[in-house]
């Protein structure tokens, strides 16, 4: 009997043994599963996800899907105001924006060719991009607040003000002396804007193209003309009887502009901004299309490394 006792109690120690081993097996394979599903959670989870609101960097050259099919850039530009955006002897455009736009097309296409200018000037630009004519303005845009409320602006990449030219012996010497003259200005230009909030006595000859604008001012139909100090630097040039008095003001950092609610568009702007900037190419531009610009230092007017 004690033996029979005996036997079922060693056999029974060896079942609770069999058991423990058992366990520690399943415990093992546990904690090595659970450990496999805890390294692959942070793997997954690190995996980089694109967000259309991240800032835009060289990198950040993605265009919209339809700009990418269609296979070229459609851009509102300046073909009459040099030498930023005009059309050259042979009828091409060209100019500093011009080549920022080539560049533009180049990155995105690997062709500075594939790219579609369109003739705007001051009025019809936002137009054009809010009803889809282009895709983005390349026009000598100057970044205001009011501006802001119609499109989005991208990084600056151009600085500029506006000056007072006139007759070689006129008696008009700064900005002051423009109150009750007849002044010739731009049609929704900056230069336009300063004059009526600082001088609002100034007789305002609102003209939209620079050709008839040049016109009109040598035809002696006003005292002055009020614009662009780059352009009107390269308007004396040609025209030595007249001159530039008085300071530069108005200054207004040129910038594109895009269509609000499409941040692709924008970051691929943004970005391809910031790798000419790295690239020094707008100090490549300025010195092909702006060598000298009066007193000016056009190397002041541009972004650099």
């Amino acid at each position: 009997m004690k033996k029979a006792v005996g036997n079922k109690a060693a056999i029974t120690l060896l079942m609770v043994l069999v058991c423990i081993l058992a366990l520690a097996g399943c415990g093992n394979n546990a904690a090595t599963n659970t450990g496999s599903a805890t390294n692959a959670a942070p793997g997954a989870s690190s995996e980089p996800t694109a967000s259309s609101t991240a800032p835009a960097t060289s990198d950040s050259l993605a265009l919209p899907e339809a700009v990418k099919e269609r296979g070229k850039l459609v851009v509102g530009v300046k073909v009459d105001y040099p030498p930023l955006g005009y059309l050259d002897e042979n009828g091409n455009n060209a100019g500093y924006e011009i080549g920022v736009v080539r560049k533009m097309a180049e990155y995105a296409f690997g062709d500075p060719n594939a790219v579609e200018f369109i003739p705007v000037n001051a009025t019809n630009r936002i137009p054009y991009l809010t009803s889809k004519k282009i895709d983005f303005i390349a026009a000598t845009l100057g970044v205001t607040e009011e501006r802001k409320k119609q499109l989005d602006f991208t990084t600056t990449f151009f600085d500029g003000g506006a000056v007072t030219v006139v007759p070689q012996n006129s008696g008009i010497t700064s900005i002051p002396d423009l109150a009750g003259k007849k002044v010739i200005v731009i049609k929704g230009s900056t230069g336009s804007t300063y004059l009526e909030e600082n001088v609002p006595t100034a007789e305002q000859m609102k003209i939209e193209s620079n050709a008839d604008a040049f016109r009109a001012l040598k035809d002696g139909r006003a005292d002055a003309m009020f614009h662009d100090a780059v352009l009107m630097s390269e308007f004396i040039k040609t025209s030595p009887e007249y001159k530039i008095v008085g300071e530069q003001v108005a200054f207004a950092p040129m910038a594109m502009g895009a269509r609000k609610n499409e941040p692709e568009m924008l970051n691929f702007l943004n970005g391809s901004l910031e790798k000419m900037r790295q690239e020094d190419y707008f100090k490549v531009l300025i010195e092909e299309y702006l060598p000298k610009a009066g007193d000016l230092d056009p190397m002041e007017m541009i972004p650099r490394p």
